[in-house]
Order: C-alpha cells, then structure tokens, then sequence
C-alpha cells in the first residue's frame, strides 16, 4: 500500500479544499465548520454523523434480547429501520438486499442473519470477527457491511463507497484498492488513510478539531466536479500555493506549522454597507418587498451582498453592492444563478 500522504499534492488539495468551502459558504464571513450547518460544510456534511445516531436510536440495542433471534420479527424489523436511517451513505440496492436477507419470504433470506447482527451490537465478539460474519451472511458489499460499523461507532469507524473514494485517493495520489476487496483488513487500512488526511487537515486548519469523518468529508468532496471544475481568483490561488510551500518547509525542518489564515480575508468598508442600506430605503433589491423585521436599533433588516462575489474578484464598493432580504440573499448563494447576478447588476 503507497501512501504519499507528505507531498505537495495532498497538502495542496486541503488547502484548495478549504478556499472552496469559503467559497461556497452562503455568508461571506462564515469560515470552516463542519458542524455549524450555516456553513457550507456543515449544511452539506453534518448530516452523516446525525444519520448514524438516528439509526442508533432506531436499534434500540439496550432492549435488545439473545432470545429474540428467530423468535419474533424486533430485530429484523429495527435493523431494516435502522439501515434506511443512513440515507445516502448506502447504495439503494444494497439496503434491498440487507431487507431481503432478513425477510424469512425471500430467497436471499439467510436463518443466521438476526445472530450476526446481534454479535455486532450486543454481544463481545471481536470487531474483526463480527466484520467476517457479516461479510458472510450480508455478502461483500462494502456500503452494508461498513454502515453497520458506522452504526455501532461513528466515532470509530467510517461508512464506505469504494468506486467513490478509489477516485479521491487517485487524486491524492494514494494507491489503495476497495472494489470488491470488502474485508477486515481493507476496511481497517481504508481507515488508516483517512485518520493520516485527518492529522494533516488539523495542521492545516487551525482552530477546528477535525474528526476522521470530517476527513471522509474532504474525500467525498474533491472527488464531485463542482470541485474540481472550481478555479479560485488569482489571489486565492496564489495564497493556496503559498500556504502549502510553508507548510511542506516546515514540516522538512523539523518545525511546528504555522497559525495562519487559509486564504485571503477580504475586508469591508462599513461606509460601502451604511451607503448600500441607505439606498435601498428599506427595500429588498431584489425582490422589492420591504426588510421582513428591524434590528435593535429600529433600522430595517436587510444584508449587504457583493454582486460579483469579494472571492471572485469583486470590488468592495456602492457599485458592487446591494442590499438583499436574508431570504433573497441566502437564494443568491445557494443557487448562484446568473439571471439573479445579471438583474442585479442591471
């Protein structure tokens, strides 16, 4: 297994990473979380950890009895709940199969299946031993079998899309296979990579305590073309390529990284702000309706917004700001539509 966990390439890609999650952040001066859901990361990853205590909940494992297994239909059916709680994490088909195996009227029906299960959340048998039987009984198809894992420990183990993270690690350059190699060892060194990204994006994000799933996160990510058609301003670029020649020096010499901003922070004129709201007397200028409340000092509530965005190059200006209703603001970066810019600028 090669891993070029050291160079400049994956260094690289965690700070490009990081521009682009500001980037897409709906507020300008929101920055990097991935549980703060008015975040762009939070919004789009949190979920994933929710998902796993949602299902947790719906095994109710503390009830759970070694008389059950056979004997009435609590496992089958909180396991099946459980497993359609991980929403994405795993293939449509193979939650199919997972009900299948586990309903006694079809001809995937395996008898052992509630055992296994119940070895997993209930009983001592070793993780490693629990991860073959279920292999065995659930076939090797890693999105079940890792979102079980996920399910009994979230803060342990990860859920898996091989053919998904095959294209991540090809990025990084990482040589490791996982289609069809569904098996203890694989699983554990899939999640051996992911906490050795996880301890680079704690140096490389300051202030954030970065989890290993956090680190799936940013796997998942640059892997989706919206990422990697992204192409950050000339600034942002330049501090990208900077930032990663510190750190790879740094790291060279022997010395601690350095505390410091991911990319360029834009500043902003409060005269720009107070000039824009003015304008707009009260009025979303976009929608045209009026602010939807006030602020503690009784002025209407409105946001100021860059029409072509400060990230993008856009000029801190009257000319290059508007004021928006949240509503109208949050529609603008969600969508980023071009009709919306191409009014405004009008």
């Amino acid at each position: 297994m090669h891993l070029s966990l050291g160079t400049a390439r994956v260094v690289s890609m965690i700070y490009r990473f990081c521009a682009f999650a500001q980037y897409m952040n709906v507020s300008d001066h929101a920055g990097i979380s991935f549980v703060d859901e008015s975040t762009f990361l939070g919004h789009e990853e949190n979920y994933k950890s929710q998902c796993a205590g949602k299902a947790q909940d719906a095994l109710e494992i503390p009830r759970w009895k070694e008389n059950w297994i056979g004997s009435n239909q609590e496992i089958r059916f909180r396991a099946i709940k459980a497993m359609n709680r991980l929403g994405n994490l795993v293939d449509l088909h193979q939650k199919t199969r997972f009900r299948n195996n586990l309903d006694p009227e079809r001809k995937e029906y395996r008898k052992d299946a509630e055992r296994v299960l119940y070895d997993l959340f209930k009983s001592r048998v070793a993780d490693k031993d629990a991860f073959e039987e279920a292999v065995n009984v659930f076939g090797g198809h890693y999105d079940t079998v890792a979102g079980l894992f996920f399910i009994k420990d979230r803060t342990k183990y990860l859920p898996v899309r091989p053919t998904f993270f095959e294209e991540s690690f090809d990025l990084l350059g990482i040589d490791y296979k996982m289609s069809f190699q569904c098996s203890w060892e694989n699983y554990t060194g899939f999640i051996r990579i992911v906490k050795k990204i996880r301890d680079i994006m704690q140096d490389v994000i300051p202030g954030v305590s970065i989890r290993p799933i956090d680190a799936h996160s940013f796997l998942w990510i640059i892997r989706q073309e919206r990422f990697r058609n992204w192409n950050p301003v000339a600034e942002a670029a330049s501090a990208i390529e900077r930032e990663t020649e510190e750190y790879l020096e740094r790291k060279a010499e022997g010395r601690g990284v350095r505390t410091s901003r991911l990319v360029p922070q834009y500043s902003r004129s409060a005269e720009v702000v107070r000039l824009t709201k003015e304008r707009a007397k009260g009025l979303c200028e976009l929608c045209g309706e009026p602010a939807p409340f006030r602020d503690r000092k009784g002025q209407p509530y409105l946001e100021t917004h860059h029409v072509i965005w400060l990230s993008r190059g856009g000029k801190d200006s009257t000319e290059n700001t508007v004021a928006l209703c949240p509503n109208c603001h949050t529609r603008i970066h969600v969508l980023d539509d071009p009709g919306d810019t191409e009014k405004l600028l009008k």
